[in-house]
């Protein structure tokens, strides 16, 4: 017969490979959730890039060369409106329809980058700086909602 201290001993060794089993299994079960975890992560970054480069190439296609005209137009009317000199409005708005069937061929996910990039595309030209710049930016976040279109304005 074994003595009461091998088998408070045995207990202990095998309640000791119970929490060690229970340790290994918890251990795994994070480790696979941060795989998990790793892994949306990285096809989530995919996606987006994949959209990115979607809408890129929207924007390279159409060109948006009357939304461009538009902006620059709408602010050169702002600027001599603040000169307080009147201005006929036609040419404005001579590009806003066209402008708005360029957005809105462009779709909705794709519309705040199109109009960012041709705010980019000015500045680097130097057509308008400072607050001309600036005002035409304010335009350009707020031309999907003069075009009656979603989202109603854009973030840049």
């Amino acid at each position: 017969m074994q003595s009461p201290n091998h088998l408070i001993s045995t207990r202990q060794h095998h309640h000791t490979d119970i929490q060690s089993r229970k340790t290994m299994a918890r251990i795994a079960v994070i480790a696979t959730l941060f795989a998990t975890l790793l892994l949306i992560t990285a096809v989530s970054a995919i996606n987006d890039n994949s959209k990115q480069a979607k809408c890129r190439k929207q924007i390279k296609r159409l060109k948006l060369t009357h939304c461009e005209q538009y902006l620059i137009d709408h602010e050169m009317v702002a600027l001599l409106r603040r000169q307080l000199l009147m201005v006929n409005q036609e040419e404005e708005e001579e590009h806003l329809k066209p402008c708005c069937d360029e957005m809105e061929k462009l779709g909705s996910k794709c519309r705040c980058m199109g109009l960012e990039q041709i705010v980019g595309q000015l500045r680097e030209r130097g057509e308008m700086q400072g607050e001309e710049v600036e005002d035409m930016e304010d335009s350009a976040r707020h031309l999907p909602s003069d075009c009656d279109l979603e989202p109603k304005t854009c973030q840049f």
